[in-house]
C-alpha cells in the first residue's frame, strides 16, 4: 500500500539518490536565518557565475525576512523549508536546496479554493556542495533530483495543510522555455497566457503571460506518490 494522503499528513522525502547509486540520508527542515546566511556566503556566489541561473542574483537575505515579518503576508502563511544532508561526521547540517512559499492564496485554476504558491526555489550547484572548507560533499554522496525533491516539499505542505497539493509558481522568464518545460514534465498545468489571475497580493505577482504553472489535485497526488519510494 502507498503512502495514505489524508488528515494524518504526508511525510516530507527523507532520502535522495546519488551518481553512485546509493540513496543519501537528507532532510527537510524548517528555514533558519543560519540556513539563509550559510546559503548566502557558500552557495549563492557560485550561482551568481553561471548568467544562465534563473536564480542569479537572488538575495535569500532579503527575501526571507520579508515574508515572515510583513504583516500583510501573514494571512498568506508564509513559510521557509531547507533540504539538506549532514556531513560525513553525522554533526553538521549542509543545505542543499532553499523553498520559500506562500501557504495560502487563491488557486489559479479555482480562485475560490486556496493553494500553496512557490515565491522562490533554488537548488545548490555541485561546485557548491563539494568544495565547501573544511566540510565537503563526496562526489558519491551528493544528493540527486534536488529540483523536483524541492517541488516535492512545497506540494507535501500544501497535501499537509490540507490545499489537496495544490500548488503554483511561476516560472522565472530568464529560465525560457527550459524551465518552463521542467515544469510541464513533472505534471504541473500551464495557466494560458492572458488569462485572469485571482485576486492575491498583487506585488508579488507578475502579469499573466504564459509562464504560470499550477498542479490540479489529481496531478500533485499522482507527482507526490511519485516519490514515495524515497519518503
Amino acid at each position: 500500500m502507498g503512502i495514505l494522503r489524508s488528515w494524518r499528513g504526508v511525510p516530507f522525502v527523507r532520502r535522495a539518490p546519488t551518481q553512485s547509486g546509493k540513496d543519501v540520508p537528507i532532510r527537510v527542515a524548517k528555514m533558519t536565518i543560519a540556513h539563509v546566511r550559510w546559503w548566502h556566503s557558500h552557495v549563492q556566489p557560485v550561482i551568481d557565475r553561471d548568467p544562465e541561473r534563473a536564480d542569479n542574483g537572488w538575495n535569500w537575505l532579503l527575501y526571507v525576512p520579508f515574508a515572515e515579518v510583513t504583516g500583510r503576508l501573514l494571512t498568506r502563511k508564509p513559510a521557509g523549508y531547507t533540504v539538506g544532508v549532514y556531513d560525513e561526521d553525522g554533526d553538521r547540517f549542509i543545505p542543499c536546496a532553499l523553498v520559500q512559499l506562500l501557504g495560502r492564496v487563491p488557486a489559479l485554476d479555482d480562485h475560490d479554493r486556496d493553494s500553496a504558491f512557490v515565491w522562490f526555489l533554488s537548488t545548490a550547484p555541485d561546485e557548491a556542495l563539494t568544495t565547501i572548507e573544511d566540510h565537503p560533499i563526496g562526489e558519491d554522496r551528493l544528493p540527486r533530483r534536488l529540483g523536483s525533491i524541492a517541488l516535492d516539499v512545497a506540494v507535501t505542505h500544501s497535501l499537509n495543510e490540507r490545499r489537496l497539493g495544490r500548488t503554483a509558481l511561476y516560472a522565472d522568464e530568464r529560465g525560457g522555455d527550459t524551465l518552463l518545460q521542467w515544469y510541464v514534465r513533472r505534471g504541473m498545468t500551464v495557466l494560458p497566457d492572458g488569462q485572469r489571475l485571482p485576486r492575491g497580493p498583487r506585488r508579488l505577482l507578475k502579469p499573466s503571460d504564459g509562464r504560470y504553472c499550477y498542479y490540479t489535485v489529481p496531478a500533485a497526488v499522482e507527482a507526490s506518490r511519485a516519490l514515495d519510494p524515497l519518503r
